[in-house]
Order: C-alpha cells, then sequence, then structure tokens
C-alpha cells in the first residue's frame, strides 16, 4: 500500500452540466463540452487539487494537492471518449528525495506532467522546485529525484513559482510562473534541455494568472488561466500557443480557445490535462482547487478539442 494512503476510498462523482440552461454538449469556441462532475470525499485529506494528468488509456487520473499528496481515481470512458464514471481512490503523501512524507513548507504541489516514459514531475511553491517520480503504481511511494531548476526561480513570490510544467513533445520541459513578473508584466518561464535552461515569458489574458499547461500531441501547448477578486467572480480562460512559438527568448500570449464565466459552472480551475482518444480525437480535462473551503468545489471538467476556425487560428510570434 502506498505510504500514508488508506486503502482505496470512496470519491462521490456527481454529474454537473456546464450550463443549467443548455444540458448536452456545448460549443465554446474551440472547445466542446463532454462531461462534467463535482468530486466529493469523505477523506478530510482530499482537496486543493492543482496539478492533472490522466493514463494514455485514460482508465486513471492524477493529481497533486496544495497538503502535499498524491490522489489517483479510477476512471471509465464510454467508446466515444467521454467520461461516464469515476470509481475508487487512492491516496498518499509525495515523498522527498530522503524517502520521508514531505513537511511543513514543502507541501505546496502545484504542477504535475508526463515524461514519454510515464514518469511524473511535480513542480511545488514555497520552497521552489520540480521532483521526479517513476511511472506508477510505484510513484506514490518512491523518494523524488530533484530536477534542475534555473538558480532565478530562487527569486520568485513564495507563493507565485512555477505553477505550470509540460514536457514537450521533443523532450524539453516547460516551466512557467505564476506570479514572477518581467518589468513588461509578463511572468517568467524557462525551457530546460539537456541541463541548459532557456528563458521565455508568458503574458496571461488582462486580470488572469497562469495556472496550469499541456502539451498537445503536434507541439502546441494549452494554457489554463483563472480570474478571482472580491469584486469578481471566478472565470477561466483557455488558450493555446503554437509549437513554432516555443522557443528560446520568446514572449507567448496564444489565441484563446474557450472561456468559462457565470452562469456557466466554475470555479478556481488549477489543472489542465490532455490525452489522445482513437475515437473522440484530443480530449481536454480540467480540475478546480477548492482550498479547503466549504464555499468551493471540486469540479472535474471534460472538453473534445475542435478543429481551429480561421478566427482562432494561432499566433505566429516573432
Amino acid at each position: 500500500m502506498p505510504a500514508g494512503a488508506a486503502g482505496q476510498l470512496a470519491v462521490e462523482a456527481i454529474p454537473i452540466r456546464l450550463s443549467a440552461e443548455e444540458p448536452g454538449p456545448q460549443r465554446l469556441g474551440g472547445l466542446t463540452f463532454v462531461s462534467g462532475f463535482e468530486l466529493r470525499s469523505p477523506d478530510r485529506r482530499f482537496g486543493g487539487l492543482s496539478g492533472l494528468a490522466l493514463s494514455a488509456d485514460g482508465s486513471m487520473l492524477y493529481a497533486v494537492s496544495d497538503r502535499g499528496f498524491w490522489i489517483s481515481i479510477v476512471t471509465r470512458h464510454d467508446a466515444e471518449g467521454r467520461l461516464i464514471a469515476l470509481g475508487a481512490m487512492e491516496m498518499a503523501d509525495l515523498q522527498t528525495p530522503a524517502g520521508t512524507p514531505v513537511g511543513s513548507g514543502q507541501r505546496d504541489a502545484e504542477g504535475l506532467t508526463r515524461e514519454r516514459d510515464g514518469s511524473f514531475i511535480v513542480s511545488f511553491e514555497q520552497i521552489h522546485r520540480l521532483w521526479r517520480y517513476p511511472p506508477p503504481p510505484a510513484a506514490f511511494r518512491a523518494p523524488a529525484q530533484p530536477v534542475p531548476v534555473p538558480a532565478e526561480l530562487a527569486g520568485a513570490p513564495n507563493n507565485g513559482g512555477i505553477e505550470g510544467v509540460a514536457v514537450l513533445p521533443d523532450g524539453r520541459i516547460l516551466m512557467i510562473t505564476e506570479e514572477y513578473e518581467n518589468p513588461d508584466g509578463s511572468v517568467k518561464g524557462w525551457f530546460l534541455e539537456q541541463g541548459r535552461f532557456d528563458s521565455v515569458s508568458y503574458v496571461p489574458s488582462q486580470g488572469f494568472r497562469l495556472t496550469d499547461i499541456a502539451a498537445l500531441a503536434n507541439g502546441d501547448i494549452l494554457v489554463l488561466e483563472r480570474r478571482y477578486g472580491l469584486l469578481s467572480s471566478w472565470a477561466a480562460r483557455i488558450k493555446r500557443v503554437s509549437k513554432e512559438s516555443l522557443r528560446a527568448g520568446a514572449r507567448l500570449s496564444g489565441q484563446e480557445l474557450a472561456r468559462l464565466d457565470p452562469p456557466l459552472v466554475v470555479d478556481n480551475f488549477e489543472g489542465i490535462a490532455v490525452r489522445e482518444d482513437p475515437n473522440a480525437g484530443t480530449l481536454v480535462y480540467i480540475i478546480s482547487d477548492d482550498n479547503y473551503s466549504p464555499l468551493q468545489r471540486t469540479l472535474l471538467l471534460q472538453f473534445r478539442l475542435e478543429p481551429l476556425p480561421e478566427s482562432l487560428a494561432p499566433i505566429r510570434q516573432k
């Protein structure tokens, strides 16, 4: 049994609509809503989910939490790729390189991505770092292996470090911060390739912050952004950045694919993942971080990526 786990736990998956007025599939720009669930668990450790990944066959969902836990949930899709049910859940402590559970100040896991061999890379804030874990099931009991990060990352705000991390098809690791700003208002990021760091920057939508990224099979990336303020409600944007833009020194902004604003269902969306389905094409999943608050929910939404209309064609950045 994974360290810190309590065996197989129940997770209640309550189907939800994207819009109360429009049941069923709904087109949002470059995405079509396919399925949605609110996730609940009696386990008090459950919640605060930020990073998200799925197995290639869609049978397992993986996430990491703000309090330093792994979450794995059995998932079931129908013949058309639609997420129709979630099953047993397991939870385990994220391990340090010493093989001990992460402690105070080390727990704030934010980003999750998978390498080509199935291993995971997790990004953390507070003490800014990247750690690698072997493919599951060993990931949930194995010591972490540190991944190099740029020395400049030490200057990031405590809660503004690497929020999004993705392994690109060419093997490069792309990491982008949430609040580590450049003088022009963009946020800092880096490519890691064969031990070398190359700087990149990202320009979020006005009033939004980047919360996660995911790589598409063709080399483009999807960016999840979130907005919240005392005088405004939750909102989310999903943007697409072309692979041609992903080069050293680039100032990325992407093109909006979809937006989630009230009265559509929306919460603190912080995790995004993609997978290729033989029947449905590219499926996009986003998950919300409930901040362990009774006023928020853990929402899991599934979309299908549609061919880009001309109006959404990626901008070729200089």
